[in-house]
């Protein structure tokens, strides 16, 4: 809470003489999409415990960065969204085209602010007071909430803009310079949502796209429904490589790879999920006869998920489910490491932050034991870590 009150608190000190907005963009250096900008204006008087993960986008997972966005909206006093298309970069140049996008974010915005704070050290001339900061997405609320906005904004349209088979991989690689995204445009060339001044894109204008070969190994690639059926397609590849272009046999290679790891892991995550979900209700029934209130199930947020949430008394308990295949790898307890800890508590955090009050609060584990007779056994851990002091609202 002390970095976060920290950014508000750089935010008050320059809007002294009246309404502030943050400007950040995501998207300058990738070779396709659009560059998105943000704007975001907060209230001066938001308690800063509503948004108490806000930090810099880039550090954030996917998920924490979702769940930041949908909090931002909800908190700002005015939050915009603009962006400069491929073409218009390739035109103006990508700084240009960033300036563009923030200008049009400020418009979105509805709000002509007294001063603005904006991420780098350009301004971009939006006709207002201006003071540029230098990684200012770690300093200022109001860049690091424009930032987060920018870059879920960007990130859904490009999970989107290839369709089903999004042959260039735009959903994986957000249109950065992956090896990835050479590969594609090796193969399949330039897409319209290319930036085609940028050089590694002009390289591959001239491409006229994939063989006739590579394309119907990759559409048996695609359509396959199991291992066994992508195991017969293998040593298609290598049957054909005097057929394929080095690009088309790296990719082709990256699509078995990809389908295998699908394929493999979709039926295991069913069972562990139901399995999972039968040692859960184990643990909703033990701990209810013993006089909890269960309050949520598989709570998402932060940076991961708690499986239980009860209340044990005037106390708020936040529990872990383990499964256990008796005690070769250790207890339930032990089986919690500093990681899972670290990940429970920034997700009990973001639990918090919808409360109305402060709660007195700990961490229990609960670990199922099923043995070969049948029977479970379950072993409860109250109060089996603390997070220490960063805990504290």
């Amino acid at each position: 809470m002390s970095r976060v009150a920290s950014l508000f608190q750089f935010d008050a000190e320059h809007a002294r003489h009246g309404c502030l907005v943050g400007i950040d963009e995501a998207g300058r250096g990738p070779w396709a999409g659009p560059v998105v900008a943000a704007a975001v204006c907060f209230p001066p008087e938001l308690d800063p415990g509503l948004l108490c993960l806000l930090d810099d986008s880039k550090k954030l997972t996917p998920i924490r960065r979702e769940k930041l966005a949908h909090q931002i909206e909800d908190c700002a006093l005015a939050a915009g969204i603009g962006q400069a298309s491929p073409r218009e970069i390739d035109k103006l140049n990508i700084e240009k085209a960033t300036f563009l996008a923030m200008k049009r974010a400020l418009i979105d915005s509805g709000i002509v602010p007294d001063r603005l704070l904006v991420d780098g050290h350009r301004d971009p001339g939006l006709g207002l007071p201006t003071e540029c900061v230098v990684k200012g997405d770690g300093l200022s609320a109001s860049i690091a909430a424009a930032s987060i906005l920018a870059k879920t904004s960007r990130d859904r349209q490009m999970e989107i803009l290839g369709g089903d088979r999004d042959p260039w991989g735009f959903a994986r690689h957000k249109g950065y310079g992956t090896q990835l995204h050479q590969q594609t445009l090796s193969v399949f060339g330039v897409s319209e949502y290319h930036r085609k001044t940028f050089k590694p894109v002009a390289r591959c204008l001239d491409v006229i796209g994939p063989s006739e070969t590579f394309q119907k190994i990759s559409d048996r690639v695609y359509g396959c429904t199991d291992s066994e059926e992508l195991e017969s397609i293998v040593p298609l590849v290598d049957r054909a490589i005097s057929h394929l272009a080095t690009s088309e046999i790296w990719l082709l290679r990256e699509h078995l790879d990809q389908k295998g790891k699908a394929l493999s892991k979709s039926r295991p995550r069913r069972n562990l999920r139901k399995r999972g979900a039968d040692f859960e209700g184990v643990v909703d029934k033990f701990l209810s006869q013993r006089g909890y209130k269960i309050l949520e199930r598989n709570y998402h947020g932060g940076q991961g998920e708690i499986d239980l949430i009860a209340r044990d008394g005037e106390t708020l308990v936040f529990v872990e489910v383990k499964m256990r295949n008796g005690s070769e790898f250790g207890t339930g307890l032990e089986a919690i490491d500093s990681r899972k800890k670290t990940r429970m508590v920034a997700t009990a955090l973001d639990y918090l932050s919808h409360l109305e009050r402060e709660e007195d609060c700990r961490f229990d584990v609960v670990a199922v034991d099923k043995k070969d007779s049948g029977t479970i056994d379950v072993e409860h851990f109250p109060n089996a870590f603390t997070p220490g002091e960063d805990f504290l609202l």
